[in-house]
C-alpha cells in the first residue's frame, strides 16, 4: 500500500458527558480517551489498524456520551481502486494539522488501593493488578509489539510469603522489626552478578548488617517481549538484619545509607549501571520492570500467591517522560509514582547540587558526604523527584511533609486556606525560601509503608479520582472504572482529592490542602 494512501490518524476521541456519570474524568465534563499504545494490548485483544478498516468504537457511544470526533483509520482498498479511476479523489500527502499535533497527549496510569483499617489481604493486590491491567492504553510498546515501556507495583512487605520461602530453605522466620528486604536488579552475566553481590555483601558487613540470604525472584520469562527480554536483569531479593537500630526511622535511614554506599562503590565498576535497587526497606517493596501492565502479575509469580498480602498497593503504568525506557526507570520508584512531567527539572537539579555542601542534619551524624549526590542528571525527572523526596523523608520529615515542601500548591490568595487553614499558608511561606517548587503537571502517589497518599502540583493538570466503599477500602486513580464496583457499596466518591493513611486511620482532604 502506498504511504500517501493512509490519512493522518488523530490520537484522541472526545466525548461530552451529559452528567449521568458519578465521577467525571475532567472538570469541564469532557471525557478524553488516549489511544496511544492500543497496538500493544494483549494478543487476545490486539488490533492491527490498517487502511481497510473503519471502526466506530460503539463501546463509547451510549446515551450518556455523544461522540464529537472519532478516529479516522484510513481509507479502504476500494477507495484506492476508485482513485485510479477517479483522479478527483485526493490521496496526496497532506501537511500535518497543527491542531492535531497540539491535541496529542499522553499520561501515565497511576493509582492506589488501601484498606482503612490497615488490614492486609491478597485482594488488595488482585484489585491493584486488575486496575493496572485496565491502564494498558496509558503506555507504549517497542517495535516487537510486546515490550512494555514500564509498569510496577509497590506494597508493604509480604512477610508470610518470605517466611514460607525461608522455612523451605532451612532459614529461620524473619524478624519483621529488624529485617530489611532489597529488590535488586543484578547484572545478567553470572560472573558479573557474583562480583556485584560481593560488593553488596561487603558494604552491608562494613555497616554492621548481616546478610541473611539471597532469593532469586520467580519470574515467567515467556511473557516478556523480545527487546525487554534482551535487557532483562537478573532479579533477586536480599534479606539483611539490622541489629544496632530499634526505631523504624533509624532502620530505614541505615538501609538508605547502605544503598547509597553500594551505589557509590558500584559506580567505578564495569557493571555499575547494571546494579539497581528497586527498593531496600523494612516497610515497602517494589515489583516493576519494562513490562506491559497486563503481564506484570504474570511475570512476577509472587504477585499471584495468596501469601502475598498487603494493606495497600500503589500501581503505575508507563515510564518517565524525558528518558528512554529501561528496567530501572519503571515506576513506582522507591517512594512515589508520578503521572506527568517535571518541567523545572534542570533548575531543580542545579539547585539541589548547589545545596549539597550546606545540607546538614543531626540525624546523619556527620555522614552527609557519604550519601551525596542527591540528584542524577542521567536519570529521569520522576527518579530525581523521588530521590529528593526520599532524602527529606530519611532526614526526619514525614512523607506528606516532604511532598508539600517539594511540590507546593497554589496557596496565595486561596480563600479556603487563608480562612480555615492559615497555618498551611505559613508552612508554604516558611519553606519557599528553602526549596524551589518541582513544578509539573504532576499527580503524585506516595508511601513510606506507614502512610499512603496523593497530591497534585499547583498547576492541577493531572487530577485524581477517589472512591470509598462500605467495606472500608479507598481507591484513588488517574481514571475512573479501573476496578469494577457494586454501586451500593459507595460511601463517597469524587475527584481532585487526596488521602493518606497513618497507622490504621485514613483521612480525606482536598488535594489543594495536601
Amino acid at each position: 500500500m502506498a504511504l500517501q494512501s493512509v490519512a493522518p490518524i488523530p490520537q484522541l476521541v472526545h466525548c461530552s458527558n451529559n452528567g449521568r456519570s458519578p465521577a467525571q474524568p475532567f472538570r469541564n465534563g469532557l471525557f478524553v480517551v488516549d489511544f496511544v499504545g492500543l497496538y500493544c494490548k494483549s494478543k487476545r485483544t490486539r488490533r492491527k489498524f490498517g487502511a481497510s478498516e473503519h471502526r466506530s468504537f460503539p463501546q463509547f457511544i451510549s446515551r450518556n456520551y455523544s461522540v464529537k470526533a472519532v478516529l479516522d483509520l484510513g481509507r479502504s482498498d476500494a477507495a484506492l481502486d476508485q482513485s485510479a479511476a477517479s483522479p478527483s479523489l485526493d490521496l496526496k500527502p497532506k501537511v500535518a494539522d497543527l491542531h492535531d499535533i497540539i491535541a496529542e497527549r499522553g499520561a501515565c496510569g497511576v493509582g492506589f488501593i488501601a484498606n482503612l483499617e490497615n488490614k492486609a489481604s491478597h485482594g488488595i493486590i488482585e484489585d491493584a493488578l486488575t486496575a493496572l491491567g485496565c491502564m494498558e492504553h496509558r503506555g507504549g510498546c517497542g517495535a516487537d509489539n510486546d515490550s512494555g515501556d514500564g509498569s510496577g507495583l509497590m506494597s508493604s512487605i509480604p512477610w508470610d510469603l518470605f517466611d514460607n520461602w525461608a522455612n523451605k530453605q532451612g532459614i529461620s522466620s524473619f524478624d519483621k522489626l529488624h529485617t530489611g528486604v532489597g529488590m535488586v536488579f543484578l547484572p545478567k552475566d553470572d560472573d558479573l552478578m557474583k562480583e556485584a553481590k560481593k560488593v553488596v555483601v561487603n558494604i552491608f558487613r562494613q555497616e554492621g548488617l548481616e546478610v541473611l540470604g539471597w532469593r532469586p525472584v520467580p519470574v515467567n520469562v515467556s511473557v516478556v517481549g523480545y527487546y525487554a527480554k534482551e535487557t532483562m536483569p537478573n532479579i533477586q531479593q536480599v534479606f539483611v538484619k539490622v541489629v544496632k537500630e530499634e526505631n523504624v526511622e533509624d532502620i530505614e535511614r541505615e538501609l538508605y545509607i547502605c544503598r547509597k554506599l553500594i551505589e557509590k562503590a558500584a559506580s567505578s565498576e564495569s557493571w555499575g549501571n547494571e546494579l539497581y535497587f528497586c527498593s531496600l526497606s523494612n516497610q515497602t517493596i517494589v515489583y516493576k520492570g519494562m513490562l506491559r501492565s497486563e503481564i506484570l502479575g504474570l511475570f512476577y509469580s509472587d504477585l499471584q500467591s495468596d501469601l502475598y498480602k498487603s494493606p495497600f498497593a500503589i500501581y503505575h503504568r508507563r515510564y518517565s517522560t524525558n528518558t528512554s525506557p529501561r528496567w530501572p526507570l519503571a515506576q513506582p520508584m522507591r517512594l512515589l509514582g508520578h503521572n506527568g512531567e517535571i518541567n523545572t527539572i534542570q533548575g531543580n537539579l542545579n539547585w539541589m547540587q548547589s545545596r549539597e555542601a550546606s545540607l546538614k542534619s543531626p540525624v546523619w551524624n556527620g555522614r552527609e558526604n557519604e550519601i551525596r549526590p542527591y540528584g542524577n542528571p542521567t536519570a529521569s525527572d520522576s527518579a530525581n523527584l523521588d530521590s529528593a523526596a526520599e532524602f527529606l523523608l530519611r532526614s526526619g520529615r514525614s512523607a506528606e511533609e516532604a511532598l508539600m515542601i517539594l511540590v507546593p500548591e497554589g496557596y496565595k490568595n486561596h480563600p479556603t486556606l487563608s480562612i480555615k487553614y492559615p497555618e498551611v499558608v505559613d508552612f508554604y511561606d516558611y519553606y519557599k525560601g528553602q526549596m524551589e517548587p518541582w513544578d509539573g503537571p504532576a499527580l503524585l502517589l506516595f508511601s513510606d509503608g506507614k502512610t499512603v497518599g496523593a497530591c497534585l502540583d499547583r498547576n492541577g493538570l493531572r487530577p485524581a479520582r477517589y472512591w470509598r466503599t462500605s467495606d472500608n477500602v479507598v481507591y484513588v486513580a488517574s481514571e475512573v472504572r479501573s476496578v469494577s464496583f457494586i454501586t451500593s457499596k459507595f460511601l463517597m466518591f469524587g475527584k481532585s482529592l487526596s488521602a493518606w493513611m497513618d497507622g490504621a486511620q485514613l483521612w480525606f482532604v482536598p488535594l489543594a490542602l495536601c
